[in-house]
């Protein structure tokens, strides 16, 4: 959901051939790995395979958890060729609804990042989990353990 730190850094051209993107805006891909928004929370520079939500009048958090839910739907209507993208015109054009209040989309938002966080540390004590069993099964199979 954050994009917290890159790998890459950008040169002084790079740079002035760049849009930047000040920390705390919300970012699509529209070209190759199409529809993943991202809040920026570092300074970014971007080029023209993205677009920025700016001057939004919705949670944000709340609009992030909209673009995920569409995303889908824009794969599918996406042109095709050596990579996916998407048309501008198709994101601008694209009808949301929202609830009236603040305060109803940021409750619904943080309902939304509760339970992707209860997945996340599901997900983690799977892993735990499936280790564990590799590493026993490890012992059973070199006959460190036996079952009697």
């Amino acid at each position: 959901m954050y994009l917290e730190r890159t790998e890459q850094r950008l040169s002084q051209l790079g740079i002035q051939h760049s849009r930047p993107v000040t920390r705390n805006s919300l970012i699509m891909s529209i070209c190759a790995t199409v529809d993943r928004p991202i809040v920026t929370k570092i300074d970014v520079c971007i080029h023209d395979g993205f677009v920025v939500f700016g001057k939004i009048t919705v949670d944000q958090t709340f609009l992030y958890y909209v673009l995920r839910a569409i995303e889908g739907d824009w794969s599918r209507h996406g042109q095709t060729g050596s990579q996916m993208n998407l048309n501008t015109m198709l994101i601008n054009s694209t009808e949301v609804l929202f609830p009236p209040t603040g305060e109803e989309q940021t409750a619904i938002a943080e309902v939304l990042s509760d339970v992707d966080a209860e997945i996340a540390a599901l997900e983690t004590h799977l892993a735990k989990t499936h280790q564990l069993k590799q590493g026993m099964m490890q012992q059973l199979l070199t006959g460190r353990i036996r079952l009697t």
